[in-house]
């Protein structure tokens, strides 16, 4: 038989009242007596859809678990937990605060007294996960990133954090370049640009949400994903992208920024040469599948013996030195180049981004020392960027 709790009742309506007259603030439940590991938690409100609901928290030395309720649901698994998982349970209000507490041998005492905290209003349920690109936008729609009402499907959240990563990556670059805000066109080539995820995506950021004009051509060698895409840029009346079906290397536009996301091997290097020869103010690259250096890397420094002997350790080492030799070759362009953790795809597990800025700053020849003091101390004999640079090698 259920033992009657009228403190405890007095508690719950409590709860119940603050929460339907808004002067809910939030809940704290302390003084763990239940099984399993010792926890403590709060509930607070957030809005989801626009609906209040009630987030219950729950504190483990190593983790939080998170659970989110409707209203009535919220109070009713509350009101579970006080008495027998939890001896100390305090309801924050704007017009009081209300402790309740349990004795050894579980006697109930209530008090109340003013209130400590001022209200807040119900935070957005994800709000911690704010992005620069809205889930609704409608290219995301039309890609099927989102749904229909403008959530990012389950199967395509890895999608959707790489497009977020990507942006947020380079809206810093260009606000650090001054060169945000609208002032003259932006002329970009995205070099490999598939189905166009995040060729939409920068577009229209830089369109949309800065202001800034801008000339986007998306390369790709693949005539039905070309074809997609400018379909789709037309449907979204995007007048400055557009995508042809050329290889990188007929491209030899002028460009203000040359981006190429996890081409292979060496057509990172040619989208890199095709940058520097287009005198590019930004290059952004996210190499994968470093071949070329491996086989070279026989007669490394005695220092390194220890690695390359192993023929999966020598490959990443390979991939390392690929990407260094890299960001030196850029240096020695005149670049200032940044190394950045970035999103891998389900094609490739590899997740840095190389991103150079034009600058008169930097040191050329500094670079091109370390470069050759690369070469000798790994024992690489050329790589297919420097090959297609003057006056470096």
């Amino acid at each position: 038989m259920t033992r009657k709790d009228p403190q405890k009742a007095e508690f719950v309506a409590g709860l119940a009242a603050a929460l339907d007259g808004k002067t809910f603030i939030k809940l704290t439940l302390g003084k763990f007596r239940g099984e399993g590991e010792a926890s403590k938690a709060v509930a607070t409100l957030v809005a989801l859809k626009d609906v209040p609901h009630l987030k219950l928290v729950t504190s483990f030395a190593r983790k939080d678990d998170t659970k989110t309720f409707s209203i009535n649901d919220g109070i009713n698994a509350v009101k579970a937990l006080i008495g027998e998982t939890y001896l100390s349970a305090t309801l924050f209000s704007a017009e009081r605060d209300v402790t309740l507490t349990y004795s050894k041998k579980r006697e109930p005492h209530l008090t109340s007294g003013k209130p400590t905290l001022k209200p807040t209003e119900p935070v957005a349920h994800d709000r911690s996960k704010s992005y620069l690109v809205p889930p609704d936008r409608p290219y995301l729609k039309a890609l099927q990133v989102s749904d229909a009402e403008g959530r990012v499907k389950p199967t395509m959240q890895g999608k959707y954090r790489q497009i977020c990563r990507f942006i947020e990556i380079f809206d810093g670059l260009l606000k650090e370049g001054k060169q945000d805000g609208a002032q003259t066109p932006l002329s970009i080539l995205d070099i490999g640009s598939g189905k166009g995820y995040l060729t939409f995506a920068l577009y229209d950021h830089l369109t949309t949400a800065l202001g800034q004009d801008c000339r986007m051509t998306g390369i790709e060698v693949r005539s039905d994903l070309v074809k997609l895409c400018n379909e789709l840029a037309r449907t979204l009346k995007f007048s400055g992208l557009s995508f042809d079906a050329v290889e990188a290397q007929q491209k030899r536009a002028a460009a203000d920024v040359v981006i190429a996301l996890h081409a292979c091997d060496t057509a990172t290097d040619d989208a890199l040469a095709l940058g520097i020869g287009a005198d590019a103010k930004m290059i952004l690259v996210a190499p994968c599948c470093q071949h070329e250096l491996a086989p070279q890397i026989n007669d490394a420094h005695a220092g390194l013996a220890g690695i390359i002997k192993y023929p999966l350790l020598k490959q990443r080492q390979a991939d390392l030195v690929t990407d260094a030799a890299r960001a030196l070759l850029l240096e020695a362009s005149g670049y200032k180049v940044k190394v950045i953790e970035f999103v891998s795809t389900e094609h490739t597990a590899k997740n840095i981004l190389i991103a150079a800025t034009k600058s008169a700053s930097i040191n050329r020849d500094r670079a091109k020392r370390q470069y050759q003091e690369l070469k000798r101390a790994t024992g690489f004999v050329t790589q297919h960027l420097v090959a297609q640079l003057k006056g470096v090698e």
